[in-house]
């Protein structure tokens, strides 16, 4: 096959998956399910959707982004097999960057902040976790990539928000 024509659809793929992703309802909706199911991948479960919405990590359209990881994972590992015939396609795969298009993104379906609300946020967080706190510090473990503070002190696999690995391995 044409090496231009596998990086071709490689990238059209990758940006119809984005574009499903941004132009679905909050949370995802039934087109996007489908979409999902195409790819074999499962959705979020209603309760892991609705802890989602309810969390600080707020979203004002669009599926989630670790569910959109999930599809560019699955577009990536059928990339693959094809990518030995082509040079080009093996570098593409190669330099994609994974964790910078799901913070991307998350960019495109966060709710704007203005400085206002920066202050504002800052101040509330201040009274509600600072409370007690004066000699001693504590920081909540968060995602490099999105910034999601981990679920619990015991998780450390990937973040539920954007599907990162909350920590390095060495």
């Amino acid at each position: 096959m044409d090496e231009d024509k596998l990086l071709s659809d490689f990238n059209t793929e990758i940006d119809q998956a984005f574009q499903n992703a941004w132009h679905s309802e909050k949370g995802g909706d039934e087109k996007w399910n489908n979409i999902l199911n195409t790819y074999g991948v499962i959705p979020l479960t209603k309760e892991e959707k609705d802890f989602l919405l309810n969390s600080e990590m707020k979203i004002t359209r669009g599926a989630f982004p670790i569910e959109l990881r999930r599809v560019f994972e699955v577009i990536i590992q059928k990339n693959i097999s094809l990518a030995s015939s082509s040079q080009k396609l093996t570098t593409a795969l190669n330099n994609f960057n994974m964790e910078a298009k799901v913070l991307e993104y998350y960019q495109k379906i966060k709710p704007f902040s203005g400085l206002g609300d920066i202050f504002k946020n800052a101040a509330t967080g201040t009274q509600k976790y600072s409370s007690g706190l004066q000699k001693e510090k504590q920081k909540t473990m968060t995602c490099k990539n999105c910034g999601a503070p981990r679920l619990d002190e015991m998780q450390y696999d990937n973040c539920l928000f954007c599907g990162s690995k909350l920590f390095e391995i060495k």
